[in-house]
């Protein structure tokens, strides 16, 4: 059986899209043939590679081409050439966002090809494709592809976020509901022509809502996070260590209310707080970090470091999303390691919440109060009781058996044998 899989960023610079498509990968390419049809991260990143029996194919778009070759001129150049470069590159990336919203759908249609040409270029035949979502133009370059070049391959479409109504994704509210129409039609073709959908459990209710006559198609599955990571405990700090690694973005997962309350925090208990962070909100970061030795930030790091960070930590600290149409996933890969968990959350119908009621060792804190002093002093109550706490694997297995890889990939094989 050959499964082809089309995903953004793959290995080694997972999204977090990608890690869980990796983890399905990897555990299916154990009786399998796997191919990985993924984005490049650079210009002169090979095409060809190949980890864990999983061949990868890149692929790229004239605009990330232009973005690359501007990101190199960049790292090599000084002084006003290297800020005109800069300007460019912002610039470059206006125009290619005015082309999106300005556009029908807010789709890349040039993206929609690299996936199709890639999928051509494949000569060993495929047997079933699961596009994982997002990006969304890999769903529909899979679609396209069975219906102009093999009628006989089945596409699964594993789905993990919104599409009609992804506020982010869409830019601004009112592009998102000038192009609803155009969208929804896009998703419904998605629907009727795909042979089986996974869906996580979040997208339940929308599906049952829209397509209630083709749910028996549509099968619920979790994020397949939950692996026993492969890293050991090396660190020797007497403080007590606090770690957030994943994304920050203004609009999604601000992180000021938390640097507030951790700051009010270190003002009262030891301790630091290690922030492996990437997104827009790097000065808001700066702000808490600059003659603050509690607060550190680290930027964006490799994925192969971060394990190793966060088995170290004594507590895990993780922020949730302003909305409750996209949930982290980040909370899935926290549990592996059966640490105490922080968790700063704002919509109460954050998904996320009830999923944190089944893990023993976790305290949500509520960003709408403006009380931060007492956040602060229930989260130092809950260190106190819970600094040597730890939860086993195979208890947080036997809790969450559906957000284990073995469960999707079983899922999976019943649907393709």
């Amino acid at each position: 059986m050959h499964i082809v899989f089309v995903v953004g960023s793959y290995y080694p610079n997972y999204s977090a899209v990608g890690k869980c498509a990796s983890n399905i990968a990897e555990e299916l390419a154990k009786s399998n043939k796997v191919t990985v049809i993924s984005l490049k991260d650079y210009f002169n990143q090979n095409e060809n590679d190949e980890i864990n029996n999983q061949k990868i194919l890149r692929v790229t778009t004239k605009d990330l081409v232009k973005e690359f070759k501007l990101n190199d001129k960049i790292e090599s150049s000084k002084g006003f050439i290297k800020s005109g470069y800069i300007i460019l590159n912002k610039l470059n990336k206006v125009f290619r966002n005015f082309n999106i919203i300005f556009s029908k759908t807010t789709i890349n249609q040039n993206l929609v090809e690299s996936y199709i040409n890639g999928l051509t270029s494949i000569s060993h035949p495929i047997d079933t494709i699961i596009p994982v979502c997002m990006p969304y133009e890999g769903v529909i370059a899979s679609i396209q592809y069975k219906k102009k070049y093999n009628n006989e391959v089945k596409v699964i479409p594993y789905l993990f976020d919104q599409f009609v109504e992804n506020d982010s994704l869409h830019r601004l509210k009112l592009i998102k509901i000038l192009k609803r129409n155009a969208h929804s039609k896009l998703e419904k073709n998605t629907v009727e022509n795909s042979d089986s959908i996974l869906i996580l459990k979040q997208l339940n209710s929308y599906y049952m809502k829209h397509y209630e006559k083709f749910m028996k198609k549509v099968h619920v599955v979790e994020h397949p996070l939950l692996k026993l990571p492969n890293v050991t405990v090396s660190s020797n700090n007497n403080k007590t260590k606090f770690v957030y690694a994943g994304s920050f973005y203004k609009n999604i997962r601000n992180p000021k209310y938390m640097l507030d309350v951790f700051t009010k925090i270190f003002e009262k208990s030891e301790g630091e707080l290690n922030i492996y962070s990437f997104g827009d909100c790097d000065r808001i970061i700066e702000n808490y970090t600059y003659n603050k030795s509690e607060i550190k930030s680290f930027g964006k790091i490799s994925n192969d470091k971060i394990p190793e960070k966060l088995i170290n930590s004594d507590f895990l600290v993780a922020l949730g999303n302003k909305d409750d149409k996209q949930v982290p996933s980040k909370i899935f890969e926290y549990f592996t390691y059966g640490k105490p968990i922080i968790y700063f959350y704002t919509n109460s119908n954050d998904k996320n919440l009830e999923v944190l009621e089944k893990y023993k060792l976790a305290i949500c804190v509520n960003q709408n109060s403006d009380n931060k002093t007492l956040n602060s002093n229930r989260i130092i109550n809950f260190c106190k009781n819970n600094v040597d706490e730890r939860l086993s694997f195979e208890e947080i297995k036997h809790t969450f058996l559906d957000a284990t890889p073995e469960y999707t990939v079983k899922k999976i094989n019943s649907l393709i044998r």
